[in-house]
């Protein structure tokens, strides 16, 4: 176990509006020391940040089985190869700003009903606080996620790399950057965490919300308030009834998170291990030869009755230009795919049109099967055949079952 002492972590949090006036939030840390050791320096920032989320408060808080990941427009993006590939090296988290409105100012009546008034006022300020530490937590949680994510894939793309080329079995070098790699994966679990805990908060503070509204709702029924009092109260109903909407939207969107990095953190888990089986043999490979053997798969391709390709397909790739890129697509469908069913079959199916030879389709169909056996699927994990569509030019479609 690590040893680490933190010293209090001070932060100042601050609201700017840019030039669409949307404000936004900066964190700044002004006094911070953090004594620490033996931690591994690709995890040492999302720890730092993850100890600020940790030790801030909350100023109030008490389809298918595999559907397809891509709609047809960014289909035809992975096929033009228009896509960013960075895309697919962090978790797709939200990005709303939670900004409540501002509480209008009024006057204490004299009334039994204007100290309500005044009181639901006060109450309803440290609600939006609430609202505003919170955001600016998960502001930071979510900066830590993209951080930690970038750091795991430039290690595991290393790792990929090395593997491409060939290694020699179980290079403790290899392992070492795995370890790294491994120790990106328990901040994940840190962040997701750290969401559930945030998460809880804010549901708390929306059942608080929800209590305020009914509270001032109730207030119009007291007798002995002047108009001045009921119209002090439409206004607190209306603002009470945003900040409710908005803790909600708050909430929402925190849930969506965990979701999302729960997804990203257990297809990392597989990546890992398949990685660890590669490193051990010093390659990848389909049982384990070597790819720098230049020793290749020969696909067989089944007859247009034996095409298994059914429903959406998972991938859709258009290979009719040279230098078309679609592997990063590709690899990103097919390792959800698999971390969502580790048996997981993929038929490959290469489509031609009725007018033209089929040579074309079944030669981008033998690359995308190498691709998936470079990807670490199994050979007998994988079918391949042919057929006739309605498409104006060849095309590969994965499927899977």
């Amino acid at each position: 176990m690590h040893n680490i002492n933190l010293a209090l972590v001070f932060y100042k949090i601050s609201f700017t509006k840019n030039v669409k006036g949307v404000k936004s939030v900066s964190v700044s840390i002004f006094s911070k020391k953090v004594l620490y050791s033996m931690i591994k320096p690709a995890t040492k920032l999302s720890l730092l940040m993850l100890a600020a989320i940790a030790m801030s408060g909350c100023a109030y808080s008490s389809d298918a089985l595999f559907p397809s990941l891509f709609g047809s427009d960014e289909q035809e993006g992975i096929a033009a190869g228009t896509m960013d590939s960075e895309d697919t090296s962090i978790p797709a988290l939200g990005s709303t700003n939670f900004e409540p409105v501002e509480i209008s100012e009024g006057s204490n009546t004299g009334t039994f009903v204007g100290q309500k008034v005044v009181m639901f006022r006060s109450e309803l300020a440290q609600l939006q606080n609430a609202i505003r530490n919170n955001n600016a937590q998960l502001q930071q949680i979510r900066a830590s996620v993209v951080n930690n994510a970038l750091q795991y894939h430039k290690v595991v793309g290393m790792i990929e790399a090395k593997l491409q080329v060939g290694t020699t079995p179980g290079n403790p070098t290899m392992f070492g950057m795995l370890e790294g790699a491994q120790n990106n994966i328990q901040v994940m679990n840190a962040n997701t965490n750290a969401l559930n805990q945030l998460a809880a908060r804010v549901s708390a503070d929306a059942a608080n919300t929800d209590y305020l509204v009914d509270a001032v709702r109730s207030s119009y029924s007291i007798s002995g308030a002047v108009d001045e009092d009921h119209r002090q109260l439409r206004i607190l109903e209306n603002e009470a009834n945003q900040t409710s909407i908005l803790m909600n939207s708050l909430l929402n969107e925190i849930n969506n998170d965990i979701v999302r990095q729960k997804q990203y953190t257990s297809t990392a888990n597989d990546n890992i291990a398949a990685l660890s089986a590669a490193i051990k043999v010093g390659s990848y490979g389909v049982n384990n030869v070597p790819l720098s053997t230049g020793k290749t798969v020969s696909p067989h391709f089944g007859t247009q009755t034996q095409v298994v390709g059914s429903g959406s397909p998972l991938f859709v790739a258009k290979l009719n230009k040279a230098g078309t890129k679609y592997k990063a697509g590709l690899k990103q469908a097919v390792d959800s795919a698999r971390a969502k069913k580790p048996s997981v079959i993929f038929d490959i199916v290469a489509v031609s049109p009725a007018a033209g030879s089929s040579a074309a389709a079944k030669s981008n169909a033998t690359q995308v099967f190498q691709d998936l056996i470079d990807m670490g699927v199994s050979a007998d994990k994988i079918t391949l055949s042919a057929k006739i569509g309605d498409v104006a030019s060849s095309e590969v479609r994965v499927f899977v079952r």
